[in-house]
């Protein structure tokens, strides 16, 4: 029997996939894994996946990427898959022939008659025999892997090339498995992985497979996620979204309390921060991170606590912070992560700045100071760019160059495309140059996620149509407007509301007291009633531009969904 587990990146399903696998063994199976723990079992499988996650490769084309996948999983099958089932063993797929098809059809496009029969033709007949479509909210699942990341020191690490297309591509491949295992309920078990513990999930799928293998009827259905609709409205006003957030983290520090130490990323408050403290002692790191942007006593008082278990989190969670008490800390920090330490240094050309850059680069950390170099025009800058550049630090380089205009950076991302495109692109953040246009005009059928987080606050008339043309298919549309009081910006909101509603809220920032930006709250609220990212970023994004200690009378009853 061949048991796949499918779903959208970030659902769990490589983790619940390895839980059932355990489970089932105790009952004394045999069972094979064809990705343990996330590895692809062949040799040649791995260095295929290799090539279908390189983001240097932009150009190649849906079809290419659709051809070497099912490479890929056509060398599971033959190696793996097909022996183990020979011999009678369960074999157990972490991803299969399912995401394939729904990956070249709702996520690149490609008609599904052509893909169905090259699926059908790498298969060589062996599917599935029962798929287990392990289903999450699409922004929560997005917010899993990042604390993910940070939990394996991957942070700061690049995305694979399927995130260049933005999240959009996520959300269309969650519907398209949805409709799948709809329409075939005899031959897919559809779980939901929000709102209960991974170890409980693992043991009611373990059991309707155990009961499939055995021969017996279609496999009991562990409850799967009521639609947005049947759910109750949300509490009305500011206090009400407050306390139901607090609430919903407070259940789910029990389960994940490092994801629950996500949700609290940014949020002032001293609710906020009694929760950040509580859950530091289990998920130091990603407390440390969720820091980015306070600057408060208690916030500080909390990162040198945290700076002994966890200095290069604490680092990154100062942000571009350059205050005397960040400077301070980022002094102190530089021993143990010299480069996380002056990363942060964007736009800073005092003495104390250049002090750090200093003993920073004795200890042979140029990247960490490259990184920090934003904003920065002058002879020292240019002199470190050269040498990131003789150097191959490409990213390092692009990263310095965002905020940089004139000839002279221009001359140097041009220099930087030839190396790697995606780094010189980075550098065009912040800049309004014709070169700059052009690259990122070029590059945004290829990577539009990339070229979009480089329009945050450029109003410029050209920016609109590529925002304009992303809103259908990418929430990336709306992160371009994050805190823009435009006339354009609020229509991108008002249209992407529906579709995108954690996007829409999280664009507000400051905004979010206003009228307009009372109704966007309240339309997002309505279009998603149950889902946490939504609730975490209107409570976000409330307090964020709520005076102290809390919102006017006339902005509490606004925001009633």
């Amino acid at each position: 029997m061949l048991v796949s587990f499918e779903g959208i990146d970030g659902s769990g399903k490589t983790a619940l996939s390895n839980l059932v696998c355990e489970r089932l063994r105790r009952g004394g199976r045999e069972v094979v894994h064809a990705r343990e723990r996330g590895v692809l079992a062949t040799a040649a499988a791995r260095r295929v996946r290799e090539l279908t996650r390189d983001p240097r490769l932009l150009e190649l084309s849906p079809r290419a990427e659709l051809c070497l996948n099912l490479a890929r999983e056509a060398q599971q099958l033959e190696e793996v898959v097909r022996p183990a089932l020979a011999r009678g063993a369960l074999c157990v797929a972490d991803r299969s022939l399912h995401s394939i098809l729904a990956l070249a059809v709702a996520g690149r496009g490609l008609p599904r008659a052509e893909v169905e029969a090259a699926v059908r033709a790498a298969s060589g007949g062996t599917w599935p025999d029962l798929a287990v479509l392990v289903d999450v909210d699409p922004d929560l699942a997005r917010l899993r892997k990042r604390v993910g990341k940070i939990l394996e020191g991957r942070a700061d690490e690049p995305g694979s090339r399927k995130g260049l297309a933005g999240h959009g591509l996520q959300v269309r491949v969650r519907e398209h498995l949805a409709a799948e295992a709809a329409a075939a309920p005899a031959s897919w078990l559809r779980v939901a992985n929000e709102g209960r513990a991974l170890e409980a999930l693992a043991d009611e799928v373990a059991d309707a497979i155990a009961a499939r293998a055995a021969g017996g009827r279609a496999p009991r259905r562990p409850p799967a996620p009521a639609p947005r609709s049947a759910r109750p409205p949300a509490p009305a006003g500011p206090a009400g979204i407050a306390a139901r957030f607090e609430a919903a983290v407070d259940a789910l520090a029990a389960r994940e309390p490092a994801l629950a130490a996500h949700l609290l990323a940014g949020i002032p408050g001293r609710a906020a921060h009694a929760r950040r403290t509580a859950l530091a002692g289990r998920c130091p790191a990603v407390v440390a991170r969720a820091l980015e942007g306070l600057s408060d006593p208690e916030s500080h008082a909390l990162r040198w606590a945290l700076a002994g278990r966890a200095p290069a989190d604490v680092a990154a969670g100062l942000g571009a912070d350059a205050s005397p008490e960040a400077m301070r800390l980022r002094a102190a920090l530089l021993a143990r992560a010299p480069g996380p330490a002056v990363a942060g240094l964007v736009a800073a050309d005092g003495a104390d700045a250049w002090a750090l850059r200093a003993e920073a680069l004795e200890r042979g950390e140029l990247e960490g100071v490259l990184r920090g170099l934003a904003g920065l025009g002058t002879e020292r800058a240019w002199a470190l760019r050269a040498d990131g550049i003789g150097r191959g630090l490409w990213e390092a380089v692009g990263r310095s160059l965002a905020g940089v205009d004139g000839a002279r950076a221009d001359a140097m991302r041009s220099a930087l495309a030839a190396h790697d495109r995606l780094a010189a692109l980075r550098g065009t953040a912040g800049v309004e140059s014709g070169p700059a246009r052009a690259l990122r005009e070029r590059l945004f059928p290829l990577a539009p996620k990339r070229v979009l987080r480089t329009l945050a606050g450029n109003a410029a008339p050209w920016t609109w149509a590529l925002r304009e043309r992303a809103l259908a298919f990418t929430k990336e549309a709306l992160d371009a407007v994050d805190g823009m009081d435009h006339p354009r910006a609020w229509a991108l909101r008002a249209e992407g509301v529906a579709r995108w509603p954690a996007a829409a809220v999280s664009s507000l920032r400051h905004l979010a007291a206003t009228a307009p930006g009372r109704e966007i709250v309240a339309a997002a609220l309505r279009a998603a009633p149950a889902s946490l990212p939504v609730l975490r970023n209107a409570h976000a994004v409330l307090a964020l531009a709520a005076p102290a200690p809390g919102l006017p009378a006339a902005v509490e009853e606004s925001c009633t969904p």
